[in-house]
């Protein structure tokens, strides 16, 4: 069945409440998938990227741990992983890794990211949004957030019909006190700017997306009647004086008709399809599965897929968030699986022809404390665990334009704050819009029809060679 975004939206000046209410009796989807499809009608300039694939590790990945090894670091800091080299002189990783130090020459790594939110939900809304979040505790996803990357891309991007152009790939995300985290959504952008949220798990033998599949009861044929019913009304509709604004609404509906009834869209989501080898090149679990989907949909032309792995309510013994027995988690649970799985991915990307055209961001809403025990935010951090630091994190991206091999920024020397170029979330968003063609110093409107502007950081120059 459709599961429809948010709440009622206004459609347009000239159409009153009561016309808008008939029109959404009548139409056979509703009004609810139209408005997520509709998006001003405002391209973006010449970018790098066609589109972003979105890794989100909830919880925080340790960088100390991973990407920005210190092994002179005194005990304590230094942690119990060893580095590797990897294919670029220079550059190390993480002995967990072995697979992505073979092919380090395909992304980046910025290790001077920061922000200050050390819980995870204002953590999510500051490095996801990058804007500083209303309040620290106690805070949960609203429709007054300020939007995400993905929701912004829709608004500007939507360009193909048959596909979504925003598409998140995880069950809800609850973070502090169990409350939803704010950074995925559309925020004030409403509704129409929703992605189309995948919640089954692609890993499982009965896989299917029911959100873009017809009710069981509507058969083609009864949608196309029911479709026909829709055009009379919204050609008596154009009589009212705004055929105009009629016209670009059928065109919306035309696109949800486009994403249900296409089969380049249900193709995309069909991971039957994919042969056994690939499948388990990726790793036959939930994270593995949902990157190789992501493949595909960037495949299909989908802008922006949204992956996000872990959650307090959805694994709580399976996300980044290393508090207590933070190396054996790591070492048995979190990296081998990441190895395998990002880096078949890249990989499948590159074979593919898609790396270059597709910007992959690899974070999590930050990183974790440079001292093995210390207490920042969480009480229950151990003798083996590292709490939450967002002072200095690092960030992979990989494709889009990004020149491979890269090191951007540098921490100090137990990566507790940035020695040099120390970069923003606000900052990341802008590299993101940067590749996608999207002027970082365009504008959306909020609430109030105020102005503001769609970043308020600078494009990472140094990742795409410049």
């Amino acid at each position: 069945m459709l599961h429809f975004f948010g709440q009622p939206a206004r459609l347009c000046d000239k159409i009153s409440r009561r016309v808008a209410l008939q029109i959404g009796a009548a139409a056979p989807l509703g009004l609810s998938l139209p408005r997520l499809l509709r998006a001003e009608e405002k391209g973006g300039g010449r970018g790098t990227a066609k589109s972003v694939v979105l890794f989100y590790l909830m919880g925080g990945q340790s960088q100390l741990d991973t990407w920005d090894m210190r092994p002179d670091a005194p005990e304590g800091i230094r942690g119990e992983f060893l580095p590797i080299d990897t294919n670029v002189p220079g550059m190390t990783v993480c002995e967990h890794m072995p697979l992505l130090a073979g092919m380090a020459d395909k992304f980046a790594v910025v290790r001077s990211m920061n922000h200050t939110s050390t819980s995870h939900n204002a953590g999510a809304y500051h490095s996801l949004l990058g804007e500083k979040p209303r309040f620290e505790a106690g805070l949960a996803a609203t429709e007054a957030d300020f939007p995400g990357a993905g929701a912004i891309a829709a608004k500007f991007l939507i360009d193909r019909p048959a596909v979504p152009p925003f598409v998140q790939l995880s069950e809800s995300m609850f973070g502090d006190n169990y409350l939803q985290m704010p950074g995925p959504g559309a925020g004030f952008l409403k509704a129409q700017y929703e992605p189309l949220k995948i919640v089954a798990d692609p890993n499982a033998d009965d896989f299917s997306v029911s959100e873009i599949a017809l009710p069981d009861e509507v058969s083609t044929e009864r949608l196309e009647g029911r479709r026909a019913l829709l055009g009379t009304i919204d050609r008596q509709l154009g009589t009212l004086g705004d055929s105009a604004r009629i016209g670009k609404l059928d065109r919306f509906q035309q696109r949800a008709y486009g994403l249900v009834t296409s089969g380049r869209s249900r193709k995309a989501f069909d991971l039957r399809s994919e042969p056994a080898a690939v499948r388990e090149r990726y790793g036959r679990n939930t994270h593995g599965q949902r990157l190789l989907l992501a493949r595909r949909l960037v495949e299909a032309g989908v802008r922006f897929v949204s992956v996000y792995w872990g959650g307090l309510l959805n694994a709580p013994d399976d996300y980044w968030d290393t508090h207590d027995a933070g190396f054996t988690k790591q070492k048995n649970k979190l990296l081998p699986p990441f190895d395998q799985c990002l880096s078949a991915f890249l990989a499948d990307l590159d074979d593919r022809g898609l790396l270059e055209t597709t910007l992959v961001v690899v974070m999590g809403e930050f990183g974790r404390a440079p001292k093995v025990g210390q207490v920042t935010a969480n009480a229950g951090t151990d003798a083996q665990g590292r709490d939450h630091w967002p002072f200095c994190y690092s960030v992979v991206l990989a494709g889009g334009g990004v020149k491979g091999g890269t090191l951007v920024g540098k921490a100090d020397r137990y990566t507790a704050y940035p020695a040099a170029d120390p970069y923003s979330p606000a900052d990341l968003n802008a590299t993101i819009f940067h590749a996608l063609g999207i002027d970082p110093d365009a504008e959306i409107l909020d609430p109030l029809n105020r102005p503001l502007p769609i970043t308020r950081g600078k494009p990472i120059g140094a990742l795409f060679g410049g």
